[in-house]
C-alpha cells in the first residue's frame, strides 16, 4: 500500500518563491537562454514583396471606394 499524503518537501516547494531555474542560473543569463545578436541579415526580397502586397491591397480598397461613390 502506498502513502497518499504530501511530503514535507512538497509543502516547502509549494511556498518557496525561488524556482529551480532561479537557483541554477547566473544573473547575466537572459530569461529564455538566447544568445545576443542572433538575428540574421534583412531579407530585402521578402520585405519588397510584403510592401508590394500591402500596396496592392490599398489599390483594391481604393478601387472599391471609387466604384461605390
Amino acid at each position: 500500500m502506498t502513502d497518499q499524503h504530501a511530503s514535507d518537501h512538497d509543502a516547502v516547494a509549494e511556498h518557496d518563491p525561488v524556482t529551480h531555474m532561479d537557483a541554477h542560473t547566473a544573473i547575466s543569463d537572459d530569461d529564455h537562454g538566447h544568445a545576443e545578436g542572433s538575428l540574421g541579415p534583412i531579407d530585402w526580397g521578402a520585405w519588397g514583396l510584403a510592401i508590394l502586397g500591402g500596396a496592392s491591397g490599398v489599390l483594391v480598397l481604393l478601387c472599391f471606394w471609387v466604384a461605390l461613390n
